[in-house]
């Protein structure tokens, strides 16, 4: 079968023949329709997750067809296989049924970016009225987050990141009421001047200086959620930035299938709802690396390989 396939660490996919996986087990054969990728593929590539075996085909999402003919959406292929290919292996709780009203471009990007925003603005228990601060607004996960805290009770819904244009265009769009320019000099007077009284949460998905100048723009009480590290691997805070308020980090790829599970249903509950939606780029398989650098150089969209 055709195949984006990663040969080495840090190296972009080539397009090539494979080997096609058989059935094994539980795990079930799918046919691809679309494969997904995020940050974390990226940080896999660089071996940021350990060691890994090499070829491999990147994805580590997508959507396809069932024997039955059936449309799912899956995570987690067997290795060495993924969903930037023809056909992938999926372990059988990994593959979830997608309803008719939803698409698969749709279908893929409220599930992991989705996951990724909602899980810890769930357990932030926003409080109706409460200023809510996004870093890394205008990526696809920023962007279902800043809808998805609005839908949860925010009262003012703040979007922070680098690029001004794409900051621009979510405030345009009515997913925030202010905007935050980073990386211009000083983030924290930058996120002062947005904050109010205070930040009440914090969806931060960029840690490194940005989560540090946000908790000491944040308000008493205020929980602070950290899901990513682009923009650094830690942070220095004193315990007086800490008093009254909690810094959690937040893992959500981890956690239980049936818990991954119910709040993927949510987000397909929401995206019908409620028009959730975020940006995508779809490429065709055989255009594999030029998804991979898009990726790379933070294209503020979902990216979608279609074989």
């Amino acid at each position: 079968m055709r195949a984006a396939v990663i040969h080495g660490k840090n190296q972009a996919p080539v397009v090539e023949d494979f080997q096609a996986p058989e059935a094994d087990g539980d795990a079930l054969l799918i046919d691809i329709t679309t494969g997904a990728i995020g940050p974390t593929d990226l940080m896999r590539a660089a071996g940021f997750f350990g060691p890994m075996a090499y070829p491999y085909v990147p994805a580590g999402e997508g959507t396809g067809r069932l024997a039955d003919g059936s449309r799912v959406y899956f995570g987690h292929s067997v290795a060495p296989f993924g969903g930037w290919a023809e056909r992938t292996l999926v372990p059988a709780a990994e593959v979830w049924p997608i309803p008719d009203e939803i698409s698969d471009e749709h279908a893929v990007t409220l599930a992991i970016s989705g996951t990724g925003a909602l899980i810890p603005l769930e357990e932030a228990r926003i409080q109706p009225g409460e200023r809510i601060l996004i870093l890394g607004a205008t990526g696809p996960l920023g962007q279902l987050a800043l809808q998805l805290a609005r839908l949860l009770g925010a009262g003012v819904v703040v979007g922070a990141a680098r690029d001004r244009d794409s900051l621009a265009r979510v405030r345009e769009r009515g997913w925030a009421d202010e905007i935050v320019q980073l990386g211009q000099g000083d983030d924290l007077a930058a996120l002062k001047a947005a904050a109010g009284d205070g930040y009440d949460v914090i969806l931060d998905t960029v840690y490194g200086p940005p989560a540090e100048a946000a908790m000491k723009a944040s308000a008493p009480g205020a929980r602070m959620m950290s899901i990513g590290v682009a923009a650094g691997a830690t942070v220095t805070l004193g315990l007086g930035d800490l008093v009254m308020r909690s810094h959690i980090g937040v893992g959500t790829g981890q956690r239980p299938v049936a818990e991954r599970r119910a709040a993927y249903e949510r987000l397909l509950d929401y995206g019908m709802k409620a028009a959730l939606t975020a940006d995508v780029l779809v490429f065709p398989l055989d255009e594999a690396a030029d998804a991979w650098k898009a990726q790379s150089q933070s294209s503020h969209a979902k990216i979608i390989v279609r074989p």
